[in-house]
């Protein structure tokens, strides 16, 4: 493997007789079957050598993400680099060196940002979940909120039930001057900390009252910027994933599924399957917010998509899910990688919009259909809405008046005849 990508012999041999060359080989050849170029490869080997120089590793062993971060840094640091050098080449070392030992099932990582810190956020999740019935990344983001939140509160010694308005409005400040928060997340933020400050208030955790004084910054509701991209834009997005790599096959059929059936991440990432039903052209799709249930016709160009994927693709596993991890352990998709795939793309064809993540590709669908004249109550059932007065947060500045239309077609999303 190392003989075609390395051409000099001097090189190739300080490659060879390097610690663990059957190990790294096998990654080597991992990243050959994703696509990645021999540069890549190249690049990928030579950093594998300075990790295992590093650590003097002689055989696998666990290694945790801190002990990678520090010989990462003292390659940034080290003699003759200029800043910006160190610092993409600590990066590059870190990335690597992460990849290699995933691949291996010996990378330990810290726990997961999403994990309850102590057992009244484990009672408030458990609240979300089954009193609210909150989408599982709702659930997520408002744990890790609420983490942050307890987290600033131990660094300035104040317990809970000693917490007033006043250590509420530190803690905003905290987040504008020193965090350098939106006032729109710091608004969202209040919002989040107002629900459970009411269930802490329930529960005795906290003085009573305090949730009722939680007011975040206002901020305006008039804004007339675009939330997703034009449809042209959108267009564009999808022809770029045309290629045969497994990255490739694996985005189109994501991209498609965004755009056509405005899915949410937790859609994408919990799709069966099961859920594909090639023969009859049926696609299940489960709302994560509402529970909804609903089978749509199986569009053409995404079923295309979908069997390209599965079939050249997907890599060989038990799990039941559609999308999986390109590297080992092969497992079912992060949505923090749903949001690569699009933010990537997009940025690498510059398109403009205010969110480039999976949820802009869903303002767009639903732009777009406004826009061609489709009954809001059509597009609120598309998008999984149990009523069409939600769809007034996707209605745009500039979407010309709603014309009747006799039917609704997915085809006419992809400007098909």
């Amino acid at each position: 493997m190392l003989s075609t990508i390395i051409l000099r012999s001097s090189a190739l041999a300080r490659h060879q007789n390097a610690p663990l060359l059957r190990e790294r080989e096998l990654y080597l050849r991992h990243l050959n079957n994703l696509g990645r170029n021999r540069h890549k490869q190249r690049d990928a080997s030579t950093y594998l050598i300075r990790l295992v120089q590093r650590l003097k590793l002689t055989r696998m062993r666990k290694i945790r993400l801190e002990e990678l971060r520090v010989a990462a840094d003292l390659w940034r640091r080290r003699s003759g680099q200029s800043i910006a050098g160190g610092e993409r080449g600590g990066a590059n070392f870190l990335r690597y060196a992460k990849g290699w030992l995933k691949f291996h099932d010996k990378l330990i990582e810290p726990n997961r940002w999403n994990m309850p810190s102590d057992r009244r956020v484990k009672r408030y999740k458990l609240y979300l979940q089954s009193e609210l019935n909150f989408a599982p990344r709702t659930i997520d983001n408002r744990v890790w909120g609420l983490n942050r939140f307890l987290s600033w509160l131990a660094s300035k010694d104040i317990q809970l039930k000693r917490v007033s308005i006043v250590h509420i409005e530190q803690y905003f400040d905290y987040l504008a001057a020193v965090q350098h928060w939106k006032s729109t997340t710091i608004a969202a933020t209040a919002q989040n900390l107002k629900v459970f400050f009411r269930y802490a208030e329930r529960q005795r955790w906290t003085r009573k009252g305090v949730s009722g004084g939680i007011f975040g910054p206002r901020t305006s509701n008039t804004s007339a910027k675009m939330k997703g991209p034009t449809w042209q834009d959108v267009c564009r997005l999808i022809e770029s994933a045309r290629g045969t790599t497994p990255d490739d096959y694996r985005a189109r059929a994501i991209l498609l599924l965004l755009s056509v059936y405005a899915l949410r991440t937790s859609e994408i990432s919990n799709l069966n399957l099961s859920d594909i039903k090639f023969t009859d052209n049926i696609l299940t799709i489960r709302r994560s917010k509402n529970r909804l249930v609903q089978r749509l016709p199986l569009e053409s160009n995404v079923r295309i998509a979908l069997q390209e994927y599965i079939q050249k693709a997907r890599p060989i596993s038990e799990s039941a899910r559609v999308f999986l991890t390109l590297r080992r352990p092969h497992g079912p998709i992060f949505q923090a990688s749903l949001y690569n795939i699009t933010e990537t793309r997009m940025r690498r064809l510059n398109i403009k919009s205010a969110n480039k993540g999976p949820h802009s590709l869903r303002h767009a669908c639903a732009n777009h259909l406004l826009a061609i004249g489709t009954p809001v109550a059509k597009v609120a059932s598309l998008l999984g809405h149990r009523s069409s007065r939600y769809i007034g947060s996707y209605i745009q500045h500039g979407v010309p008046e709603l014309r009747s239309v006799a039917k609704f077609s997915l085809r006419g999303l992809l400007g098909l005849k």
